[in-house]
């Protein structure tokens, strides 16, 4: 068996057997997200560019990001993502873009994201994004798909979201179609220093996966992180670091019980206000 068929069925078997409810095929998971058992519906940073971009509305000075992971400690399985977002008068608007997989074997992608507050207690937002994969001795496959999402207060300091990603489904491969993802999930503030998150994840296709984060907050100078989530079961933790006031370094490891560990790193930087 040559190299390239080796990457092809690995790839198509994370894909389609351990990892559902991607866009396309390996979407992005901010280092956050990856630390909070992939948590991410409740995010009001720039992490919300790659979860869900109703988090987006609460930004009010420029931002850009940048993200790096390694699935499974595989060489051939490095993904990279950059996202941007940019406060306006009518509206907060994202750009990212992303880099997975080897020569023989890659995917890449642009998203264009809008968010806007519609009162004090409710955002909204959404994102258009393009996906291409590469596979050398197949050639291209491009489409277009859509993400939506809402974030509301329930309570003082208790939030729902909830959000739909790949909303239109296509045919990805024979027999093989993009997933559409519905999830949900609530957030809450314990103090000043706790953050609580739970969601359930659920691609049509596959089973539900609960997925449940904790990020704490000791001081300034660090944000410490765990998460756990059912589907397949595996569990992940990680920091954030403020290097300066307006710049965060973020690490975070996730376990899969199957293919073992995925690291990721990366840097967010905000303009000061």
């Amino acid at each position: 068996m040559n190299r390239f068929s080796t990457i092809l069925i690995l790839v198509c078997g994370i894909c389609f057997h351990y990892l559902p409810a991607q866009n396309a095929l390996l979407a992005p998971v901010s280092p956050r997200s990856n630390a909070l058992g992939k948590t991410s519906l409740n995010f009001t940073d720039l992490h919300s560019l790659f979860g869900n971009q109703a988090g987006l509305a609460n930004l009010e000075t420029f931002g850009v990001m940048g993200m790096v992971e390694q699935r499974y400690l595989l060489a051939d399985l490095n993904q990279a993502a950059f996202g941007a977002a940019l406060p306006t008068f009518s509206g907060v608007f994202g750009l990212t873009l992303r880099n997975f997989g080897t020569g023989d074997y890659r995917e890449t992608g642009a998203g264009l994201a809008y968010a806007r507050k519609l009162s004090d207690r409710l955002r909204i937002g959404g994102q258009l994004h393009w996906s291409q994969i590469s596979i050398s001795e197949y050639g291209n496959r491009s489409l277009f798909n859509v993400d939506f999402g809402v974030q509301a207060e329930l309570l003082p300091k208790l939030w729902a979201a909830a959000q739909v990603r790949n909303a239109i489904r296509q045919q990805l491969l024979d027999g093989e179609y993009t997933p559409t993802v519905f999830s949900a999930g609530l957030s809450y503030a314990v103090g000043d220093k706790v953050m609580l998150y739970t969601e359930l994840y659920k691609d049509i296709d596959f089973p539900a996966d609960m997925r449940i984060g904790i990020e704490y907050n000791p001081s300034k100078a660090i944000y410490l992180r765990a998460g756990v989530n059912t589907a397949p079961g595996g569990w992940s933790f990680g920091f954030g670091l403020p290097v300066f006031q307006n710049l965060v370094f973020d690490c975070a490891a996730a376990y899969h019980p199957y293919l073992g560990f995925t690291p990721s790193a990366g840097l967010a930087y905000r303009k000061k206000k």
